[in-house]
Parts: structure tokens; C-alpha cells; sequence
């Protein structure tokens, strides 16, 4: 009931009691409690359906998500299996100055 304290329902009941009479205020009470129940049910329905409404949305954003990172995922895929291969299985290796190259002259390519 929010933050109503014991002193405040104190007061209230007794007002009630003073308007309503002893004979009337069970009746009204079962009345008030009808009503708070029914605004509950209400009130949980309403939430019910505002996260079903919600749930496809939320499918379609994680979705777009998924798509839009794809060619990140798979570059970064591709970038760890490039750095697990070995160098030597890429490149050639490079002529040293003992191979009879005065250094000045570059590389023949290969045909």
C-alpha cells in the first residue's frame, strides 16, 4: 500500500468506522479488496503483454547485432588463423649476402 504506515491505516479505519458504521464496513472492506485484486490482475496482464509485445523486437535487435558484427567476427577469425601460421610457410626466405650478391643489386624475382 505504499508508504503508508500502521498509524495512517489506524486513522483510516477509524474514519471508516465512523462513516460507514460497523454494520457496513466488512462489506465495504471485501468491496475495497475486490477492486485492489482486480487492478493487481489488471495491472499484471498489462506487463504480461507489454514483454510479449517487447520479445520480438528484442529478437530483431539481437539479430541486426549478430549480422552487423559477422564480418568483424570473421575477420578476426581469419586475422588469429594468420597469426598461427608459421612465417617460413608464407614467405620465401630472403637472400643472405653470402649468396654471392655484392647487397646493392635487388633480388632477381623468381619465373
Amino acid at each position: 500500500m505504499g508508504n503508508l504506515g500502521s498509524g495512517e491505516l489506524l486513522v483510516i479505519f477509524f474514519v471508516a468506522l465512523l462513516v460507514l458504521g460497523p454494520n457496513r464496513l466488512p462489506d465495504a472492506a471485501r468491496q475495497v479488496g475486490r477492486a485492489i485484486n482486480e487492478i493487481r490482475r489488471m495491472s499484471g496482464g498489462f506487463q504480461r503483454e507489454m514483454r510479449e509485445a517487447m520479445q520480438e523486437p528484442m529478437r530483431a535487435a539481437e539479430q541486426a547485432k549478430a549480422d552487423m558484427l559477422d564480418p568483424f567476427n570473421q575477420a578476426a577469425s581469419a586475422a588469429a588463423d594468420a597469426l598461427k601460421t608459421p612465417l617460413s610457410d608464407i614467405d620465401p626466405p630472403l637472400p643472405s649476402a653470402s649468396d654471392g650478391g655484392d647487397g646493392d643489386d635487388p633480388p632477381a624475382p623468381d619465373a
